[in-house]
């Protein structure tokens, strides 16, 4: 069994690495947004306006099927043709 001894010091240690791992989280955390910040600033500095990307989220794809929209200026040409009917499926 277990002496209280043992019990306060295991309490200590499990707080001890809570404490730890919420720090490094945090620190992580801001190190993100600090680096975010310098480049924001950095493609100030040098004339350019930051490039903000927006992504959709197609449901029905697998993985949430992320898909990138394109530019609202930019037109796409397709050669049209008439379909004619399918050819017959041998499952059919």
């Amino acid at each position: 069994m277990p002496t209280i001894l043992s019990r306060v010091i295991g309490l200590v240690f499990r707080v001890a690495a809570l404490v730890i791992g919420v720090l490094i989280t945090v620190g992580l955390l801001l190190l993100g947004v600090l680096l975010m910040a310098a480049l924001v600033v950095w493609a100030l500095l040098r004339g350019k306006r930051p490039q903000i990307r927006s992504f959709r989220v197609d449901p029905r794809r697998p993985f949430g099927g992320f898909t990138r929209r394109a530019p609202a200026g930019e037109v796409v040409d397709v050669e049209v043709r008439e379909v004619r009917a399918a050819p017959p499926r041998l499952d059919a």
